[in-house]
């Protein structure tokens, strides 16, 4: 039995959802540009967009998922993030590097994260590279792992801190972008891991 003809609405879904996929890589380019040069101009915005159609043309990006969400007042809640990110973490660089260059010390710091997507997993590597003094240097995907050379890090409250600054970027872009199941499948993640801590501080000699 031969099966039934496919509909012109039916042939034409996937094609939206590619052209929905394409739109949103090319919008997380152009945040990417403007978050880069510090500049939200019209002609900074055009020039982003020349650069997502380029890097599509040459490099034949592969398009998100049509199942990513966008939620306008938590994308300008994520932008303020990052840009007060970049500000604290610049001027505290700057003063270690001036009136302590003796701690001015870098570590690899293995941050396990709570949500499972690959995509907002990208999302939040590339929202760390823009910080000064945070890089994601590797993923371990098998653990949901990310390892992140951190400057300044001499201490055990230092490393505290980078963490604490890497959880809070990866929930603003969840809440950002994420689907209800990511969101969902974050804060299981979430709890898991504070169950975790817990154990591991009443584990640890008085």
């Amino acid at each position: 039995m031969s099966a039934p003809p496919e509909t012109g609405a039916e042939s034409a879904r996937p094609r939206r959802q590619q052209l929905l996929g394409r739109l949103a890589m090319a919008a997380w380019l152009v945040l990417m540009w403007a978050i880069l040069w510090g500049d939200a101009s019209l002609g900074t915005l055009v020039a982003g967009a020349c650069v997502a159609v380029g890097g599509y043309a040459t490099a034949r990006l592969p398009h998100l998922p049509a199942q990513l969400r966008f939620r306008p007042l938590r994308i300008l809640l994520l932008i303020g993030h990052i840009a007060v990110e970049m500000i604290t973490s610049s001027v505290r660089v700057a003063l270690h590097a001036l009136w302590r260059p003796q701690r001015m010390r870098g570590a690899i710091v293995a941050v396990p994260m709570r949500t499972d997507s690959d995509l907002l997993l990208v999302m939040v590597s590339l929202g760390l590279s823009l910080v000064t003094g945070s890089l994601v240097i590797e993923l371990n995907r098998e653990e949901g792992v990310f390892y992140v050379h951190g400057t300044p890090v001499s201490s055990e409250r230092s490393v505290r801190h980078l963490r604490r600054q890497v959880w809070r970027t990866e929930e603003r872009f969840v809440r950002a972008f994420g689907t209800q199941h990511d969101i969902d499948e974050f804060e299981r993640g979430e709890q898991e891991l504070r169950r975790a801590d817990e154990e591991n501080s009443e584990e640890e000699p008085r």
